[in-house]
């Protein structure tokens, strides 16, 4: 009898700490959509678009993050076409801006762009190219701009004034998790000069003077891929929707804020979903 209740507090006790775990354990979930590049002229774009909207809705994520080349042509015509087509969403959705979306030589000028993005889109109220917002209480996003504001190029660059403000932020909410998205990845999938990130030291330099960066998310090179680098930072490339098989990502972040101590402390799980 003796040897009995032991059991059953032993037991007791196993059901106790791992309740407690999940407990403990938290989830951030967000889909991200890369490389739309639409066009009104692509007849079967919005079609594609509704049925995106449709399947991100049925996963209910905690918000949606669009990586750039959101249009094919930067084309005030293409940008409203686009805005309107992914308005079906009814989730707290952002714009990462690409190297087709606003470029001045030969298209829409960012702030054009901008202005037409923040009529639609009120998460984006301040009409930035570079901004962050806060999904939980627990974690910071960050859009940067890794695009030229002249001419259109398929380099990738961040500028000093956003380094700059990058590494405040990160100072500043330094008891917060980071998710940092931007076009043109740092760690790309495959090594190919036109497409890369240029003069990347000094961000380099930032992110590992800092270690509450969990995951970076980017686009541009068509390609699903993630990879970790020395620091535990998850850099996540992500498929474009325009290819076949249209597709995005969903990301779920599992963490545990009492016990973070560098980005290897939490779990980051990507699934590649087809529309």
């Amino acid at each position: 009898m003796h040897k009995k209740i032991i059991t059953i507090i032993f037991i007791l006790c196993i059901a106790f700490f791992n309740f407690d775990s999940s407990v403990l354990s938290k989830e951030l979930n967000f889909a991200q959509v890369s490389d739309v590049h639409y066009s009104l002229d692509d007849k079967y774009m919005d079609k594609y678009l509704y049925f995106l909207s449709s399947s991100i809705r049925k996963k209910n994520p905690d918000f949606v993050v669009f990586l750039g080349d959101n249009v094919d042509k930067s084309r005030e015509e293409d940008v409203i076409g686009f805005m309107r087509a992914i308005h079906s969403l009814k989730l707290p959705y952002y714009l990462v801006l690409g190297n087709n979306d606003a470029h001045q030589l030969s298209g829409l000028e960012k702030e054009i762009y901008l202005d037409i993005v923040t009529t639609f889109n009120r998460n984006q109220d301040e009409g930035k190219s570079y901004y962050y917002f806060k999904p939980n209480s627990d974690f910071i996003c960050v859009v940067l701009d890794a695009t030229p504001n002249f001419a259109q190029s398929k380099h990738g660059k961040i500028s000093e004034e956003q380094i700059e403000w990058l590494d405040n932020l990160l100072t500043k909410y330094s008891k917060k998790l980071f998710i940092i998205f931007h076009h043109c990845p740092l760690l790309p999938p495959r090594l190919e000069y036109e497409l890369s990130m240029l003069d990347t030291e000094k961000y380099e330099s930032i992110l590992k003077k800092h270690s509450n960066v969990v995951v970076i998310s980017s686009g541009h090179y068509h390609q699903d891929f993630i990879t970790e680098d020395e620091t535990g930072i998850r850099h996540i490339s992500a498929p474009a929707f325009k290819d076949i098989p249209h597709s995005y990502q969903l990301i779920k972040i599992i963490y545990d804020e009492d016990n973070y101590k560098t980005p290897k402390n939490v779990q980051v799980i990507v699934n590649k979903i087809k529309v």
